[in-house]
């Protein structure tokens, strides 16, 4: 299966940082992208989102199938432990005088397999024709299970949309993660919530369905993000889309 690929992140209308990091990566049957969002008005973002691509490329650069009998769950268990390598540094860094954090979605793909690991609220698609899928959960107040269903109904709760989980805010991390085939011509979208929060599910689905090559994703990339500029860009924005076509 070949990979097409292409990322890019944008500081946005309102901020004077980008606090947003991705990497993209890929060479014989394997791919690892990554999007990570520093924790937004606290302190040190930015070097939380770019420890923990850092970590990531650094996992990649020795990165080896055979290191690892080349056995996908092996992989993308050693994937995780690298995140929470992270969390541990970010963790002890940056986090005495204040709360420093980032969210991360790491896709790894390897022949006709994927895997997601994820911790806030970052997120993760899949799109192949007609089928839209969101892959990640929102790591958000209201999608805990312990809020009470009222409140969860009310749209100007002043703790919606609130992280309650990201890498470097505690000791221990904890992350989520799935895996699944990969179906031919099915794309990827990784994006920070600067993009979804200011662009629909629909448009981004549409620009994705329409392109096929390199070029193509990368003009996708360009109008999802004008689409978030005409509608205010309060944050900075971050996406990468994988398409996985056949050879």
């Amino acid at each position: 299966m070949r990979l097409e690929f292409a990322g890019k992140s944008d500081l946005g209308g309102k901020r004077k940082i980008n606090q947003d990091s991705f990497c993209m990566f890929q060479k014989e049957d394997a791919g690892l992208f990554a999007v990570a969002d520093g924790m937004g008005g606290h302190t040190n973002g930015e070097k939380a989102s770019q420890t923990a691509i850092a970590y990531l490329s650094d996992w990649w650069t020795s990165f080896s199938p055979v290191l690892f009998g080349y056995e996908f769950r092996r992989m993308l268990a050693d994937i995780e432990k690298v995140v929470k390598q992270a969390n541990n540094r970010i963790y002890t860094q940056w986090n005495q005088n204040g709360v420093c954090g980032t969210t991360i979605t790491v896709l790894f793909i390897y022949r006709n397999l994927y895997g997601v690991i994820y911790a806030g609220d970052s997120r993760c698609y899949v799109s192949l024709g007609r089928k839209w899928e969101q892959l990640t959960i929102d790591e958000v107040w209201e999608n805990q299970s312990c809020i009470d269903e009222n409140e969860r109904e009310q749209k100007e709760h002043p703790n919606r949309g609130k992280l309650v989980n990201a890498i470097g805010i505690r000791e221990a991390a904890r992350c989520r993660a799935l895996t699944d085939y990969i179906l031919p011509d099915s794309a990827f979208v990784l994006c920070s919530d600067g993009l979804y929060k200011f662009c629909t599910d629909r448009f981004i689905r549409n620009c994705v369905r329409r392109c096929g090559d390199r070029q193509g994703i990368e003009q996708a990339i360009d109008k999802m993000i004008g689409k978030v500029y005409q509608n205010g860009a309060g944050d900075n924005i971050s996406v990468v889309v994988v398409k996985c076509c056949e050879e």
